[in-house]
Parts: structure tokens; sequence; C-alpha cells
């Protein structure tokens, strides 16, 4: 009986959440990240297969998940998302709120062709290897209420040219902080703080 209520108002506010998110966006967008957010809830992982099968629509998995990749790749989606969920946390951010900063990598072991590849260390691993930069930012209040306000990856390409990948440099080129163009995100590249 409880797990009923439990599951109408996690429902509810996914729908709320989502809605808020996508407002003002073409309607198959909005459908889409009312769909992430649902399938990325119900199973955890973020991986498109594990979303499509949370979604069990009557197409195949297959079918579900050559659509979820293509709606993604929307142009400047990341950024409208990203933007209205900072806009959704920053009222609960106050002065004697602590802002946590996570600067982490990821290694992208088998993968031969990527966008905005970069040379990064594995820490658990202690080695070198081609992968993203991430950036992470939580906020803190006092009373223990936590706000997400950024996921984003972060990609060194020297000044918006092709990825380390693309020139075949393991160490990045230039030194200091890059900016993909293309990308619009900005990155360390390795050894770079």
């Amino acid at each position: 009986m409880y797990f009923a209520r439990t599951a109408q108002k996690l429902r509810e506010q996914m729908v709320r959440f989502s809605g808020e998110l996508s407002s003002g966006l073409p309607k198959v967008t909005r459908r889409l990240v009312a769909e992430m957010v649902f399938g990325i809830q119900a199973r955890g992982p973020v991986r498109l297969t594990e979303v499509g099968r949370a979604l069990g629509e009557r197409i195949s998995l297959k079918k579900t998940e050559e659509r979820l990749p293509r709606q993604l790749g929307r142009k400047r989606l990341d950024r409208e998302i990203q933007c209205r969920l900072i806009e959704h946390a920053a009222p609960r951010i106050k002065d004697d709120t602590l802002l946590v900063l996570d600067l982490s990598d990821v290694i992208k072991k088998y993968v031969e062709k990527m966008e905005h590849l970069a040379w990064v260390r594995d820490g658990s691993e202690k080695e070198l290897g081609w992968g993203y930069w991430t950036l992470n930012i939580s906020g803190r209040t006092r009373k223990g209420r936590r706000s997400s306000l950024s996921t984003d990856g972060c990609f060194f390409t020297c000044g918006g040219g092709p990825s380390e990948r693309e020139r075949g440099d393991p160490r990045g080129g230039r030194g200091g902080v890059g900016r993909s163009e293309e990308a619009g995100h900005m990155g360390h590249g390795p050894g770079r703080g």
C-alpha cells in the first residue's frame, strides 16, 4: 500500500523535474529528457542500453538504442540541459554553502575513435591512457541538503584543433589549458593541474 504511494510520488517528482529541465524545448526533446530521467532513475547506469531496457518500449531494444543517441546528439542539448540544472540548483546555494569540486577522469581503454579524447591518468591503475576529464560540482548546505550543480565532460584539444588522438600526440602538444571550440568545454591536458 505504501509502496504504491511512494512510487506515485517518485513518478510525480520525476515528471516535474524533467518538465523543469525541458520546458521551452521541442516536444521530441522534452520526451527524451523525461525518458532519460526515468531510465537513469529506474536502472542506475547511464548506459543507453540500460535506459532502453527501463523504458520497456514495444519496439526492439536495438531501435531504442539507435533512437536515443541520435536524439542526444542534438546540437547544444548538453549545454541547454546543464544551464537548466544550474538554474534549478542556484537558488539553494547560499553564502554558507560549501561547494565541492571534483576534477576526475575516465579512461576509455578499448575505444578506437571518439571525439575529444585526451591523454589522462588513471589513478587506480597508475597509468596514462586515452579518455576524458570530468568535473563534478556539488553544493552542501549546513542543513545537509545536497545540490548537484554540474557534471561536465572536460576535453582538451589545443585551441579547437584536432584532438590529441587525431594528431597522434600522446602528450597533448603545447602546455596550459586548451579550449575546444566545437565542444565549448574547458579542460586540462596531462600534468597540467
